[in-house]
């Protein structure tokens, strides 16, 4: 069964709104069940095979909320980063660099246009073109949904995020009906992949302790043409967490975590060599502190990143071996509390970071070169208008700051600040002529440029002496629309965007790499349908496309990935479950030449191409599940419009896209206990 679905659901006909205790969908997982066909996000049918997700939603919640639950789901197995499973959602693709941490973009925005969070805790990494981007450790093992909060729709979690919020979740643990649970997995496939997977916990109604280790590898792979496109990896991830629930309303939990890695990029000058990344945690949670007080909830966040990057180590070169060691150290926080009545609700919150990024020739030479501070205070309110209406509204303040640490810069020691504004209000509804959900909003944000795009020695387009100086903070004011649709065998959905963002943050590398502004417009849809077709098939499909307007000068943006659609197909009888999707991709000549972000940037028009995967599970008892699949069956050769060009010293010349894989064959084993 498909599930990748919008949140918006309809209630029941001909029932009557219920006590707001109950107004919070329910969420009903079978267990070990299949997931995915192909990324769309169909809504889940509420009677389906018994197998399959059931989805029980009573009450709209919020349509422009997107969730993908993560586990048991095939096509995501072979994913090996957040990237991966992000590009599996129609509007969301990545801009690719070899094997694995591609750069995630959303509707053609980047970086921190879209704010990923993993477990309520945002950070960046070090690289100064982001081969350590958020996504890079984010292991879809590891978490239990992904949350997609789509355009400016929200302010709940932090300042800038104009083009979507993401947030990779877990699931609370659950110790009612045995005291210990161990998820084990691996992994094994073409170009000699092979991952493995290992978390546990035990614990009562009182406390527990959870453990978790993963590590994936892969050698080079080949294209389509069997040419070898250099991208091996190897990473790997540990975390081990104590919590305290002394009731059923109280959560108290500390957890530390630690990764690090290698990786060959055909994209890049150099390869990543350390890929260090440290975090901490503690977060509270208190629920019903009172008659209208539902919650209060607290999260502390410490993280350290130590990257290294050269020439030398992963490859051979003719080249004067190079090296740069960067890191960047994060704290941060939040505090929200909820209150409920009985036609509104309202969330009020603080939130905090500061950060300090270095960087140097070696681990002697390293220096803070910049560093940034955030505070801000934030409300969202929802108003319910009657048994089929609802308003939802938020407002954010923000102070950000930012020092240029260098002392060989034209700005050396100088700091500048803005008072930022965001917000959003939002009109959901249930139809009374058709079992459809629909939402209209209007959302605003202002974004303070982040490190890679004023980062000290960055030119500035303006003629400012510098990007520091020079980059303005980007304004975004979106509308925001969409319908989900949900009847008997068949469900559908469709979202659209329109919006104009001044002081849009671009960069130009004709000459040199400089960073300015400019005005933009933006447009696009995303839409998905699902059909049951008998009790044992059923067929679904998904499309995208994303539009800009440079309006300065009446070109298109660049970095838009082209329209996709999908095609999928189901088969689902007991224990068996297999899949078929067919990706369509069509050419790229909407392209602003030698303009892009700090990752990328438009150097050709790309051309049409087709893959087709296939992929099935067996579930050989309620412990054990065996996976497996073919990607890219028919061995095309192709490569993506987001395609970081291949790097000169691998072989390629200039302006020329590096292949993606081509036909791989991947198996798993899953066991749950």
């Amino acid at each position: 069964m498909t599930q990748f679905f919008d949140a918006g659901q309809l209630r029941p006909e001909n029932t009557a709104r219920p006590q707001f205790i109950s107004r919070r969908p329910v969420w009903a997982i079978a267990p070990l069940t299949m997931a995915v066909i192909f990324a769309n996000q169909t809504m889940a049918q509420e009677e389906a095979l018994s197998n399959a997700i059931v989805v029980s939603a009573p009450e709209i919640e919020a349509p422009v909320v997107t969730r993908v639950n993560l586990d048991e789901t095939p096509v995501l197995q072979s994913a090996t980063d957040g990237a991966t499973v992000l590009a599996q959602i129609p509007g969301f693709s990545a801009i690719g660099n070899g094997g694995t941490n591609g750069d995630p973009i959303f509707r053609g925005m980047f970086g921190s246009r879209l704010a990923i969070l993993t477990s309520g805790a945002q950070m960046a990494g070090a690289c100064p073109n982001r081969m350590d981007n958020p996504s890079a450790y984010i292991n879809p093992y590891s978490y239990d949904e992904v949350e997609i909060v789509k355009g400016p729709q929200t302010v709940l979690w932090g300042p800038g995020a104009s083009a979507a919020t993401v947030r990779f979740e877990r699931a609370k643990e659950d110790f009612s009906e045995k005291n210990y649970r161990l998820d084990a997995s691996a992994l094994v496939g073409s170009n000699g992949r092979f991952d493995r997977y290992l978390e546990g916990a035990v614990g009562n109604e009182k406390g527990y302790l959870r453990l978790e280790a993963n590590s994936s590898q892969a050698d080079d792979y080949e294209d389509g043409n069997g040419d070898v496109v250099p991208s091996e990896w190897d990473k790997w991830n540990s975390s081990a967490a104590i919590g305290w629930t002394p009731d059923e309303d109280t959560l108290l939990e500390l957890e530390v975590a630690r990764g690090d890695g290698e990786s060959k990029y055909a994209g890049r000058s150099m390869d990543g060599t350390k890929f260090l990344r440290e975090t901490a945690a503690l977060r509270f949670e208190k629920q019903n502190l009172g008659e209208n007080w539902r919650k209060l909830e607290a999260q502390f966040n410490y993280g350290y990143a130590d990257h290294v990057m050269d020439n030398f180590t992963l490859r051979e070169s003719s080249m004067m071996p190079m090296a740069m060691e960067l890191d960047r150290r994060t704290r941060s926080g939040r505090v929200a509390s909820t209150w409920d009545w009985s036609d509104y609700s309202i969330i009020l919150g603080v939130d905090a970071k500061e950060e300090e990024h270095r960087r140097g020739l070696n681990t002697a030479s390293v220096m803070t070169d910049y560093s940034s501070e955030q505070a801000g205070v934030f409300s969202e309110l929802t108003w319910f208008m009657n048994d089929t209406q609802q308003v939802v509204s938020g407002l954010r303040f923000d102070r950000v700051s930012a020092t240029d640490e260098l002392t060989t810069t034209a700005t050396a020691g100088q700091e500048r600040s803005d008072n930022l504004v965001s917000g959003f209000v939002r009109l959901e509804s249930d139809l009374s002529s058709m079992p459809a959900t629909t939402y209209i909003g209007l959302g605003y944000v202002e974004r303070f440029p982040d490190y890679w795009e004023i980062k000290p020695g960055n030119a500035s387009l303006s003629g400012d002496v510098n990007a520091f100086a020079g980059v303005q903070p980007e304004k975004t004011t979106q509308i925001d629309l969409g319908i989900n649709y949900q009847k008997d065998d068949l469900s559908w959905w469709l979202s659209g965007y329109a919006g104009m963002v001044n002081d849009y943050i671009l960069f130009d590398y004709s000459n040199d790499t400089q960073v300015g502004n400019v005005d933009a417009l933006i447009a696009g849809a995303e839409a998905g349908s699902r059909y049951q077709l008998s009790d044992n098939w059923s067929t679904n499909g998904s499309i995208a496309y994303a539009w800009g307007e440079n309006r300065d000068s009446n070109t298109a943006l660049p970095q838009i990935a082209p329209l996709e659609a999908k095609l999928g197909l189901t088969y689902e009888q007991q224990a068996w479950t297999l899949n078929s999707v067919l990706r369509m991709v069509a050419k790229q000549d909407r392209v602003a030449l030698d303009q892009g972000n700090v990752v990328g940037y438009d150097f050709a028009e790309s051309s049409s191409f087709a893959t087709f995967d296939i992929n099935g599970e067996y579930r050989l008892s309620q412990v054990v599940t065996l996976r497996a699949g073919i990607d890219n069956l028919f061995d095309r050769t192709y490569s993506e419009h987001l395609n970081k060009a291949g790097s000169s010293v691998f072989g390629y010349a200039a302006d020329t896209a590096f292949n993606e894989p081509g036909r791989t064959v991947w198996a798993s084993i899953n066991a749950s206990f």
